[in-house]
């Protein structure tokens, strides 16, 4: 395996890695929710959901369980929460939230189970992406809808030239590629798109995010000193998918 095959968003070894803990996870959530400006990208999210006005919600890659405790509590909606990994599972029950350990690609759940579901910053870490999005599809009910989160390809490419990395990273699912993965089996595909700016207002707060990123860590060491602030675009979109 190359060195651009471990550092892939799919690969099932780098994701246990990865979400084995909350540490990185956190640490690069909270940071960028202190110093984005713009679209908050998870309000997005949440709008899409509330606006099918579900009863039962299925939160695929759950991670912490903060979006699937934000839907319980703000829509009185009952969820249930699946992922890959014990330790978020753990996180997720604490929050007094019914979670499973579980695979997207071949979901525990009767067909039309669910009002909603949602996929939140989830498919680009799939290997079988078709599979996961004919599972969610299945689980739903007729007129059910998915919501799917994720990132453009372009996303932070400032911070990245600004490193001295290169811009396009190999997204599987992606703003760019992901209605076509939709779309056959959904009636109705929109694109939400949530676009801010994130502010570094020194170079210690630069490397400390970078330094939590999932593929990207090892660029924190190219962070320079800098005097005035580095502000970078970021770009993500929010699929909302309606099923006949």
């Amino acid at each position: 395996m190359s060195e651009g095959d471990e550092l892939r968003l799919d690969n099932p070894v780098l994701v246990q890695w990865e979400f084995a803990s909350e540490e990185r996870l956190d640490k690069r959530n909270s940071i960028y929710r202190q110093l984005v400006e713009g679209d908050v990208h998870e309000d997005v999210l949440f709008a899409a959901v509330a606006e099918a006005a579900p009863e039962r919600v299925l939160d695929v890659g759950c991670g912490t369980g903060e979006m699937a405790q934000r839907i319980e509590r703000d829509l009185g909606a009952t969820v249930v929460a699946v992922d890959s990994s014990p330790r978020m599972v753990t996180l997720t029950r604490e929050r007094g939230i019914d979670a499973r350990v579980g695979d997207v690609q071949a979901l525990a759940f009767e067909d039309g189970e669910f009002d909603c579901v949602v996929a939140a910053w989830l498919l680009y870490h799939v290997p079988d992406r078709d599979a996961a999005i004919a599972e969610c599809a299945r689980v739903l009910r007729a007129g059910g809808r998915l919501v799917a989160a994720t990132l453009s390809s372009c996303n932070l490419a400032e911070l990245w030239t600004f490193l001295g990395a290169d811009i396009e990273r190999d997204i599987t699912f992606s703003s760019e590629n992901g209605v076509e993965q939709l779309r056959p089996h959904f009636a109705r595909v929109d694109a939400r798109e949530a676009q801010g700016v994130v502010v570094f207002p020194t170079p210690d707060a630069m490397r400390s995010y970078v330094a939590a990123n999932m593929t990207r860590a090892h660029l924190a060491a190219n962070v320079p000193e800098f005097d005035e602030p580095v502000r970078v675009r970021t770009h993500h979109t929010i699929f909302v998918c309606d099923k006949a």
